[in-house]
């Protein structure tokens, strides 16, 4: 938390820098608090006084700030209140596209955008970096597999840097900068031991969200299927279930939610899959199709299944089915996403 305060303590001193504006900050409800909208702030002019839910994004770059856009709108939508967002210095193309999406927001930096009827105000500070110097705040394909195994099993960071690189499916040298990245944003701490231990368990699941459906997600998609016979996804789920014992490929997605939570009724499937995907879809007797309910993505590691120690375990670890839900812009599934995490996640957060 204490990086957090001191990016918003450093935001809101430069937006009272300018003339005729007051911030008076507040604190949320315990039952409005959510990770990411952390409190309010209230902005004074000499015209009006505006409250505002100010969400905190330390790492908005060019590339997530899509993925940021588009939260920030789903949640302003949801809430029937603006949000304001709080992140480190941005480039220019970020600017761009969060003043084309009119998300308001300050940076470290100074860059300020205001649009509401206290104040309309626009200040685009001279860079005096490139986007390639924010770099170690961009999170890569290989070091988002390393951040699933630490969100996965926090205790693991007390192994060997060998034991880690083989659970994430990465090298002994990805493994060992993510660490010296993800010390560097704030997310680790370490202990005179030399260990890492996780301090922002929360924020560091924001960002994998993030990163699973920019970069990761992507990168592990194989193909997009539909059954061959027209049926009822029920009478399609019997079947998966059926054949990923028999063919070692874990299921995730509704149906994986489905089976984990017991609460969702599931209309399509995401396979992970170890090897040749195409044989397993001539298996199941599904066929190509770009708008299909039946994904096949690449495992990756040795940590993908639920409990991988149960060699007949079908169900994808709960954190790929979460990150999966939580890419939809639908409230039955981020319903069930909710009830992942409570059941499956937040205990993982709590022992971090």
């Amino acid at each position: 938390m204490q990086h957090e305060e001191k990016l918003l303590q450093q935001c809101l001193e430069n937006l009272e820098l300018l003339p005729n504006i007051q911030i008076t900050p507040k604190s949320i409800p315990n039952k409005r608090v959510d990770s990411k909208e952390t409190g309010i702030i209230t902005i004074h002019s000499p015209l009006k006084s505006v409250d505002y839910m100010y969400a905190i994004q330390p790492d908005v770059t060019s590339t997530t700030a899509e993925v940021v856009i588009d939260y920030l709108l789903l949640k302003q939508q949801k809430l029937n209140e603006k949000l304001f967002l709080i992140t480190r210095s941005l480039s220019e193309t970020a600017i761009d596209k969060l003043v084309a999406n009119n998300i308001e927001f300050i940076d470290t930096n100074g860059n300020i955008y205001l649009n509401n009827s206290a104040a309309y105000i626009f200040i685009r500070r001279k860079h005096l970096f490139q986007e390639k110097s924010v770099s170690n705040s961009q999170i890569t394909f290989n070091n988002l597999k390393v951040i699933y195994v630490l969100l996965k099993s926090p205790d693991i960071l007390r192994a060997s840097l060998e034991e880690l690189a083989l659970a994430a499916g990465v090298t002994f040298i990805t493994v060992n900068d993510t660490l010296k990245n993800l010390y560097k944003l704030g997310y680790l701490q370490q202990q005179r031991d030399g260990k890492y231990i996780i301090t922002r368990y929360s924020k560091l699941l924001e960002r994998w969200e993030m990163g699973y459906a920019e970069t990761l997600r992507p990168e592990l998609l194989l193909g997009t299927y539909t059954p061959t016979l027209r049926s009822k996804f029920t009478e399609v789920a019997d079947n998966l279930i059926q054949k990923a014992k028999e063919n070692n490929f874990l299921i995730g997605g509704e149906l994986g939610a489905a089976i984990a939570t017991s609460y969702l009724i599931p209309t399509g499937a995401v396979l992970y899959v170890k090897e040749n995907h195409q044989l397993i879809a001539e298996e199941l007797k599904l066929k190509p199709s770009p708008e299909g309910n039946i994904i096949c993505c690449q495992q990756f590691g040795s940590h993908n299944a639920y409990d991988y120690n149960q060699s007949k375990q079908v169900v994808v670890d709960p954190l790929l089915i979460y990150a999966e839900l939580m890419m939809e812009n639908n409230e039955r599934l981020e319903e069930t996403a909710k009830r992942v995490f409570v059941k499956y996640i937040e205990n993982r957060q709590q022992n971090a």
